[in-house]
């Protein structure tokens, strides 16, 4: 069977990290104001790139607000927008409500984590049943036998579990939902797969449920609630140096977020070329939750403004991946960008 345009761009994406290329400005002087929103997951990347793009070229500034995937989406459809950020391609339905122009771009992939709030824990392991059931509302106290069973000799103590969760439709939250659905028939029968989840009234009944907006809103809370598990984009946990959970994987080793680990799902992927090997890579050493990130904007065009657009993707496909390992993304690899440009390049 052949594979889809976003199969084969994910085959080519974990591959090699980037080789050293160099982007070649395009832009005439004309101060140019590009406006995006969208999905909080790609964010701190995109801020690094808008902004040392701006800094080569002050007469073009890309605003990026982190809002989430939903409202980003929604926003651009409907016109308020030059592109969105979205943590998975259009749905049919979107993408028809868009019109014929839409391009949609991988720039990035990353991993979800668990980042916690227990002074003096800083190794936690969370096995597949005790993942499920903190979200589920059935794991409702750190010293649930599930948790102890995982954590010999750890000292955890008795305290209730707040989880943190979106506010907003968000791809993390998708992310998240669609392993749980995976390794738990209890949570897909339940939560399901969703930008929006309706987390359980388990959780929100014993008043153990908190939302938050974007992945620094989830971070910022459960830095802020000792007792508290979110899940977020791992440079949201990782750059400020938040706790961090090992999540067990298919195979039943408990895994630490990192470039080992990331490096070994993306072999996982690899060698069968399954979207599933994203939402639950086989592989020992193989981090658990993967997911690419998307860039939509419209195609084609002959004004500056289109032109810049089209200017500022070139950068951040070329140079820009540079700086994706240092944040804690996964840079895509040479092939990968090199397919995106020519979607890019034949689309105007």
């Amino acid at each position: 069977m052949p594979l889809s345009p976003a199969l084969r761009v994910l085959a080519l994406a974990f591959g090699a990290l980037v080789s050293t290329t160099f982007w070649q400005p395009s832009i005439a002087a004309d101060p140019i104001k590009i406006n995006g929103a969208g999905a909080s997951f790609p964010a701190p990347l995109y801020q690094r790139w808008f902004r040392d793009y701006f800094l080569a070229h002050p007469n073009i500034q890309v605003d990026y607000q982190p809002i989430g995937s939903g409202p980003g989406v929604n926003s651009f459809i409907e016109g308020r927008l030059d592109f969105a950020g979205s943590d998975q391609p259009l749905t049919d339905e979107l993408a028809q409500r868009a019109g014929d122009n839409i391009l949609q771009l991988p720039l990035t992939a990353g991993a979800v984590v668990l980042t916690y709030n227990l002074p003096g824990i800083d190794a936690l392991r969370l096995s597949r049943e005790a993942l499920a059931g903190i979200f589920l509302g059935s794991v409702a106290r750190w010293n649930d036998p599930l948790i102890l069973a995982a954590n010999p000799g750890v000292e955890i103590p008795d305290l209730p579990i707040v989880v943190v969760t979106r506010v907003d439709a968000s791809g993390t939250s998708l992310v998240m939902t669609r392993h749980l659905s995976a390794i738990s028939e209890a949570f897909a029968n339940e939560v399901g797969v969703s930008m929006s989840p309706d987390w359980p009234a388990l959780l929100r009944a014993r008043g153990g449920l908190i939302r938050g907006n974007g992945n620094g809103g989830v971070a910022a809370f459960v830095q802020a609630t000792v007792g508290a598990i979110g899940y977020v984009q791992y440079s949201y946990a990782h750059l400020p140096n938040m706790q961090m959970a090992s999540v067990e994987n298919r195979e039943g080793d408990f895994v630490s977020a990192g470039s080992e680990s990331f490096r070994a799902a993306i072999e996982a992927f690899r060698a069968k070329l399954d979207p599933s090997q994203l939402t639950d890579p086989e592989g020992a050493g193989a981090y658990p939750i993967l997911s690419l990130s998307w860039l939509v904007m419209r195609s084609g065009g002959d004004d500056a403004k289109s032109q810049a657009m089209r200017d500022v993707v070139r950068y951040a496909l070329v140079d820009g991946q540079a700086d994706a390992s240092k944040l804690g993304y996964i840079p895509l690899s040479e092939k990968a960008v090199s397919l995106i440009l020519e979607e890019l390049d034949s689309r105007k």
